[in-house]
């Protein structure tokens, strides 16, 4: 059975109250979307050793704020007017790049003589969501992150924005993006690892496999 393209949703809103309604609807459906198991990935992950040495730094971090979205200004700005002038509330898996989190970090597992424990940093992950796209980070989750610096990312995320969950409609209020100090989970953003109950030895794994990585020769 063929995949059929989303529909863009045309709808009108007739207040502020009515935007709101419509963009907790559409995070209602990225929530919905990107929902995983426990372990906070869809597919399995290579050994913790593979990926500590893939990775720049690893780190133990709490979510302080997740599920924001980065947006191209221009394309969002096409997006509210359909061709015959009506307004509309574009599918987000058509104009969001990706989803950004602010995520505090507890430790370092992997250091990378930069990155401090209490440092707040900023998460990138590409795409929108889905059964095949990696766990959308919420706020007060504590996890486990793969990470490399995004500095020298492409041409598609200059100019864009983070925009504050509420505030897709109020343009004032998002944040200009800067990938040059975010960060992005390896293997495409799926090397993330929610730590829920239970799974505490993990952290206790992960540092055995990062202390019995070979050491770089001169």
């Amino acid at each position: 059975m063929g995949h059929h393209k989303p529909a863009v949703l045309r709808i009108w809103p007739t207040s502020r109250r009515g935007e709101g309604i419509l963009e907790g609807l559409l995070f209602l459906s990225l929530l919905f979307a990107s929902s995983k198991d426990a372990t906070g990935q869809s597919l399995a992950l290579p050994p913790w050793d593979v990926l500590a040495q893939e990775s720049s730094v690893v780190v133990v971090g709490d979510v302080v704020e997740g599920q924001m979205w980065v947006i191209s200004p221009e394309e969002w700005a096409k997006a509210e007017v359909t061709p015959d002038g009506r307004p509309t509330f574009p599918n987000p898996s058509e104009l969001v790049l990706g989803i950004f989190s602010r995520v505090h970090v507890r430790e370092t597992l992997k250091p990378d003589g930069k990155l401090k424990p209490g440092s707040i940093i900023g998460v990138f992950v590409h795409g929108y969501g889905g059964s095949d796209s990696p766990h959308v980070l919420i706020d007060k989750e504590r996890c486990v992150l793969f990470l490399r610096s995004m500095k020298g990312s492409g041409k598609e995320l200059t100019n864009t924005v983070v925009v504050p969950r509420g505030a897709l409609g109020s343009p004032e209020k998002h944040l200009r993006f800067e990938p040059g100090t975010s960060y992005t989970p390896v293997r495409e953003g799926f090397a993330q690892v929610i730590l829920t109950p239970g799974r505490e030895q993990i952290l206790d794994e992960v540092r055995q496999a990062i202390a019995k990585r070979p050491k770089k020769t001169k």
